[in-house]
Order: structure tokens, then C-alpha cells, then sequence
């Protein structure tokens, strides 16, 4: 299979031909060492969609996804720590690829839908497939043939070597900053909505006033990509935005691009009052406020337990004894504020134990490029996640996002009881940590 002509590929990716035309309509790239299948802000791994999880291609080499080339990786618990290859049974194992339709966009008025903020920016919005065929500038996310410039910290991004940065907002930042001819594109564009890529379109909509205001817009960014930081305006602001953009959803006909209009449209033109005015919006940000309060109340009592391991690059945060219902031990982060753990580790894998409970998770800064603070490649936990399938003697499903995500979690599906204590979880992973192959990296 050929990627298209710009695509950040380091090779064609080679599949089945029946993989090709059941993926001719994905926008496949080479990311993170994978080839993705990327399609409004899906992110579909193929060699998981081929041979199912866990597996790998036996010659190392991510963009060669003939059948021949995959296996399936097994770890078994309670072993030697060995990572065995075995063959797929393609006759249990089918292609699975989602059933997922282009949305229709006219092509007759689509500069005349972009966003502004005001009729006198240079720059408006589109969403990235809407801007497929319109000259653009790529920000916090991939490029089409028409971009003139990216800036984003996202895997295999064509970033300028001057602006490169952790973040896209700062990329933004500096590129307005220091720029002196600008590409011949008016739309800006980005294919999902965070507070990183808010911030990155409004450096371009409203110059003046982002620059003014760069250091919060970049501390917010960092909240909204890797929950991380500690001042309180930067906070309010973030809980704020997100708060907003989360009354902007529709039902879920909706297609993802007429979200991202209503999300950036009602979001950008509020960006410098939540900024200027953030007490007016105390009832927007008070919840997550309380959550994050809540959350450092537990974080600073005295029988909460920290232990990191730097060489197999995990934190494990064990947690006092607290009234917490099952339903919020089901939700990310055992329904507490990420923001108390991040804050405590640059681990990038985080096991948390509440009780019974355990969740793994893998941070956001594992998956994007960085040019500092640099964290290790992540191994792929349905490996792991498949080995304590095996041995379940519970009720339990245990469930992995994929190494794909951004931010994947490895956990029970709510309602399932497992047979493993959370200690056995935990030393049978850090087993696994330290043997397990690397499945996405960036440099």
C-alpha cells in the first residue's frame, strides 16, 4: 500500500490485498513506528486490526503487514519473564476494521463556514478534513497535501527545527512570534479539539493578545495534554475551557468535523474573557476545582504511597483507605483529579491502587514527540492485559485502550471482579515492564 505522497512514512507500508481495499479510505502513516490508519481523529492501529492485539511483525520492521510478517506476542504470568512468538490463527482471527463513512462536505462555501474571531484576524479555523483541499497551516495535529506549514508536537510531524517544542501552543507561540513571511495560507486548521490546539489556533486568530498572554496560554496547554501544573489562574482557565467546549456536544449523529465548528466557534471568541475575567466563570470551572482539592486532600495524607522505579520507567501510587463507591473507582483515574498524580512523577506508566482496585495507565507524553524531558518508548500492554485474561478466575474482563491512544488505561470493565489481588497485578507487570519490547516510539 502506498501512503499518500506527503505522508511522513519511512517506508510504503506492504499489506494483503484484501487489507488494502478494506483500508483504502484511511489516511495511513507511519506513527509512532506503527503504521495508523488515521481518519477524523481515529486512530486505528493495522497490525492490530489484522492479527488482533497483542501482536507484532516478526521482522521488526512496523510498516510490513502481510499476514506471513505477524505474530502474536504471549506473555504468561508466573513465568520466567520470556516473550514467546506464535502464529495467528487467521481462521479465528478476522480483519476488523470499523465501518467508518467520510462525512459529505460541500465544497461550494467552505471558506465562508471558517472561524474568526473578529473580521479583522488574518487567520480563521477549519477543521482538518474541510481543509484537505484549501492551501492551510497545520497546528497540534497531521497535515494534508495542501499544508504550508505544521506545527505540532504530534509523532512524525514536519515542524520547523526552530519551532519544535513539548508542546504546539508553544510552537504557535514562537513561530508568531519571530516569523516574518507567513505562508500563503488563511485557514488554520486541527482534526480534534484539547486545550493545547485551542490555544495554538487562538496564537494564530488573535496575535496580540495570545502574546501577551503566552506563558498562561502554554501553562494551560500543559494541563490539557498532560495534566500537569499548579497555578491556580492557569487552572481556572483550563477547568473553565473545558468546561465550555463540553456543553458545546451534540448528540452523536454528528459528524466529528461540524463538532469541531461548534466547539473552536463557540470557544475562541470566549478565550480572552475566561482569560481577563476568570471569576465570572466560577460555576464553570468549580467541579474540577473541587475534584483537584479533593484529590490533594488524599495525595497529602500520610498513608499514601509513592514508589517509583526509574529502569522500568513506573510510578505506583497506593492510596489510603477512603469512602469511595464502586462507580467511581470505574472512571479514569479511580475518579480522582490526574492532574495530583502527574504532578508527583515523570514516570510514564502509572499504576494506581485503591483498595482492590488497580488501573495502569501510560501518559500523553509517551506518545507525542518531545524535545526535552524525554520519556521511554511504550511497550504495548495488551500483551500484559492478555496474559491476566488467561489465568482469570473472576468475573473479570480486563481491558486495554490500545498502545494507539494517546493516553490508554489497562483495567477490569466495570462490573467484573477479579481473582488477582492488586499486589499480584503489580508484580507481574514489573516483571513484564522490564522484558517487554518497545511498540511506540518517537525520537
Amino acid at each position: 500500500m502506498n501512503t499518500p505522497a506527503d505522508a511522513n512514512a519511512v517506508h510504503d507500508v506492504v499489506a494483503d490485498e484484501d487489507v488494502l481495499f478494506a483500508s483504502r479510505a484511511l489516511d495511513i502513516r507511519m506513527l509512532g513506528g506503527r503504521a495508523i490508519g488515521l481518519f477524523e481523529n481515529h486512530f486505528i492501529d493495522l497490525a492490530t486490526a489484522i492479527a488482533g492485539p497483542a501482536s507484532a511483525p516478526r521482522n521488526g520492521k512496523g510498516h510490513d503487514l502481510r499476514r506471513e510478517n505477524l505474530c502474536r506476542l504471549v506473555y504468561t504470568l508466573g513465568g520466567h519473564g520470556e516473550i514467546a512468538q506464535i502464529p495467528v490463527d487467521y481462521g479465528r482471527v478476522k480483519l476488523k476494521l470499523p465501518d467508518l463513512q467520510p462525512a459529505a462536505h460541500s465544497t461550494d462555501d467552505l471558506l465562508g463556514q471558517a472561524i474568526r474571531i473578529d473580521g479583522a484576524s488574518r487567520f480563521a479555523y477549519l477543521p482538518l478534513n474541510m481543509a484537505h483541499d484549501i492551501a492551510n497551516i497545520s497546528l497540534d495535529s497531521t497535515h494534508t497535501p495542501q499544508t504550508l506549514l505544521t506545527l505540532s508536537h504530534w509523532p512524525a510531524n514536519r515542524t520547523p527545527q526552530a519551532y519544535k517544542a513539548n508542546l504546539s501552543t508553544q510552537s504557535a507561540l514562537r513561530y508568531m512570534a519571530q516569523a516574518r513571511d507567513f505562508p500563503d495560507a488563511r485557514i488554520v486548521t486541527s482534526d480534534h479539539f484539547d486545550l493545547d490546539g485551542l490555544a495554538s489556533i487562538y496564537a494564530f486568530l488573535a496575535p496580540e493578545h495570545a502574546q501577551r498572554h503566552a506563558p498562561l496560554l502554554i501553562e494551560v496547554a500543559r494541563l490539557g495534554d498532560y495534566a500537569r501544573g499548579t497555578s491556580r489562574h492557569a487552572l481556572q482557565v483550563a477547568f473553565s475551557l473545558n468546561h465550555l467546549a463540553e456543553r458545546t456536544h451534540t448528540y452523536a449523529g454528528v459528524n466529528e468535523s461540524r463538532q469541531l465548528l461548534s466547539t473552536f466557534g463557540t470557544l475562541l471568541p470566549l478565550v480572552e474573557d475566561v482569560i481577563e475575567n476568570t471569576e465570572r466563570y466560577a460555576q464553570a470551572y468549580q467541579g474540577q476545582w473541587q475534584l483537584l482539592e479533593r484529590t490533594e486532600a488524599l495525595m497529602n495524607d500520610p498513608q499514601r504511597v509513592l514508589e517509583e522505579y526509574p529502569d522500568i520507567d513506573l510510578a505506583v501510587f497506593t492510596l489510603p483507605p477512603r469512602p469511595a463507591s464502586r462507580a467511581d473507582r470505574e472512571t479514569p483515574y479511580h475518579g480522582l483529579s490526574a492532574i495530583s498524580f502527574h504532578n508527583r512523577t515523570r514516570c510514564g506508566v502509572l499504576a494506581i491502587i485503591d483498595g482492590p482496585f488497580i488501573e495502569i495507565r501510560q501518559r500523553y507524553e509517551s506518545w507525542v514527540e518531545r524535545v526535552s524531558c524525554k520519556m521511554r518508548g511504550r511497550c504495548d500492554l495488551a500483551i500484559f492485559q492478555h496474559a491476566l485474561q488467561a489465568q482469570e478466575q473472576g468475573t473479570a474482563q480486563w481491558r486495554y485502550d490500545g498502545v494507539q491512544w494517546i493516553m490508554p488505561a489497562l483495567k477490569v470493565k466495570p462490573g467484573g471482579n477479579s481473582d488477582f489481588s492488586a499486589q499480584r497485578v503489580l508484580d507481574e507487570l514489573k516483571q513484564f515492564l522490564h522484558v517487554a519490547p518497545i511498540a511506540w516510539h518517537t525520537p
